[in-house]
């Protein structure tokens, strides 16, 4: 019995089945997944600075190409009158904002020239679109790892 209990918590616990119920975790290469990065503490920094971006961790390249829909928060970057033309989809609330940003390759970095509406940066949205493997920096806010080509408009997060 304790054999099936152990190989049924293997199965679930795998990289791939874990990948595949978090799709941020398709963005970080199988071997990287479940590593702990520690964010280093300079007890220098003054209290409105932001801590550094840490720059680790590798792409998946087979990802470049392929339609993917990717739930996560919006990180407004360029708007144009009441709509978000250019922004980062991030997996965790805060990120970039009020915490450091997680490493490029859990950031989508997308530019959207028609624009979507504004929204709350509490809200959790569904971005659907081609996938780029391409990294972009925007200076003094965090470096992307992947970009994305929507297809169609944001939606509602709904589990």
């Amino acid at each position: 019995m304790w054999r099936i209990i152990y190989l049924s918590l293997l199965v679930l616990l795998s990289p791939s089945v874990l990948a595949a119920a978090n799709p941020w975790q398709t963005l970080i290469p199988e071997l990287e997944r479940g590593q702990i990065v520690q964010t280093p503490i300079n007890h220098e920094v003054q209290l409105d600075e932001r801590a550094p971006q840490i720059k680790t961790g590798g792409l998946v390249h087979a990802l470049d190409g392929q339609n993917m829909r990717m739930p996560g928060f919006i990180v407004p970057l360029e708007s144009d009158g009441n709509k978000i033309t250019e922004f980062f989809l991030v997996p965790f609330f805060g990120a970039c904002l009020h915490l450091p940003p997680p490493p490029p390759n859990q950031i989508i970095h997308v530019s959207h020239p028609k624009g979507i509406d504004m929204i709350e940066p509490w809200e959790v949205v569904w971005i659907s679109g081609e996938m780029q493997v391409k990294a972009t920096d925007v200076e003094g806010l965090a470096s992307a790892g992947y970009a994305m080509n929507l297809i169609k408009d944001i939606e509602m997060y709904i589990p």
